[in-house]
C-alpha cells in the first residue's frame, strides 16, 4: 500500500480517537473547557438504528444553534423528530432544520465563520473583506454536500 492509501485510514482513526476524547470531556464535569464552542449531537442511523454521538462546533444565532457540516450524520435527521444534544453539560432535545439553499446558508455561514473562523479552513468557506460569505466558495461547498443544521433547543420537560 502506498502512503496515500493509508492516510485516510490513519486520519479516520485519529479523528475517531479525537472525537472519543472530546465526547468524554463534554460529558464530564470538565465540559466547560470545550462546551462554549462544541456540543454533541446524537442521531440514529436510518437503516441500522445505531446511535451516533458526534461532537461538532456550533455558533449561536437568534436563539438557535448553527452547525456547518458536510458530514453524513445529518442525513439521519428525520424531519419533525427532535434530536438529542449535549449542550453545556445538559442533555436536551432540539428541533432541527437542514439548510442547503444558498441565500439562507450564506447568511447563517456568516455567523458560523464570525464565531468560529477555524471552521472555515475545514469547510473551505471564508468571509469576504466586507464580512459577507464568499459565495463561490459556499456554492462549491454546498455542491459537495455541505449544509447548515439549525437547532432550536426545546424547553426541558418537568
Amino acid at each position: 500500500m502506498s502512503p496515500s492509501t493509508k492516510a485516510p485510514t490513519t486520519q479516520s482513526r485519529t479523528q475517531r480517537i479525537g472525537d472519543a476524547v472530546v465526547r468524554a470531556i463534554l460529558r464530564s464535569p470538565l465540559h466547560p473547557l470545550l462546551s462554549k464552542k462544541l456540543l454533541i449531537i446524537t442521531v440514529s442511523g436510518r437503516k441500522t438504528g445505531r446511535e451516533y454521538a458526534n461532537p461538532v462546533g456550533y455558533a449561536e444565532y437568534d436563539g438557535h444553534l448553527l452547525i456547518g457540516t458536510a458530514a453524513s450524520w445529518r442525513r439521519n435527521l428525520i424531519p419533525g423528530t427532535p434530536v438529542r444534544i449535549r449542550f453545556r453539560g445538559a442533555d436536551i432535545q432540539a428541533d432541527h432544520e437542514v439548510i442547503t439553499d444558498e441565500p439562507r446558508a450564506a447568511t447563517l455561514y456568516r455567523e458560523i465563520l464570525t464565531q468560529n473562523p477555524t471552521h472555515g479552513r475545514f469547510a473551505r468557506i471564508h468571509l469576504d473583506p466586507d464580512g459577507t460569505t464568499n459565495l463561490p466558495a459556499l456554492r462549491t461547498a454546498l455542491a459537495h454536500g455541505t449544509a447548515v443544521v439549525r437547532l432550536r433547543p426545546l424547553p426541558a420537560r418537568s
